[in-house]
């Protein structure tokens, strides 16, 4: 099923395992581009590896608990992906 997602950016959280792997498993899928956030670094960027490094899926360590991350993934999809 193409649901539309090719080249769009979506920004997932707990990306490392759970929904938010899962999640960002399925949008890859469907072409999407990702910026993967987790506080498990090693793991994060083993599963940005796995979908395709960072021309598909960007990881960025941290905690949503600091309130500058929100800032920090959307700057960082702007400087990866143009949007």
């Amino acid at each position: 099923m193409d649901l539309g997602l090719t080249d769009r950016v979506y920004i997932v959280t707990g990306a490392s395992r759970g929904l938010g792997w899962a999640g960002a498993e399925q949008l890859a899928a469907e072409g999407a581009r990702l910026v993967l956030c987790s506080r498990n670094t090693e793991k994060l960027e083993e599963r940005a590896r796995s979908l395709g490094g960072p021309d598909r899926a960007l990881a960025v360590p941290g905690d949503l608990s600091d309130p500058g991350l929100p800032e920090r993934l959307v700057a960082s999809a702007n400087a990866r992906y143009g949007r």
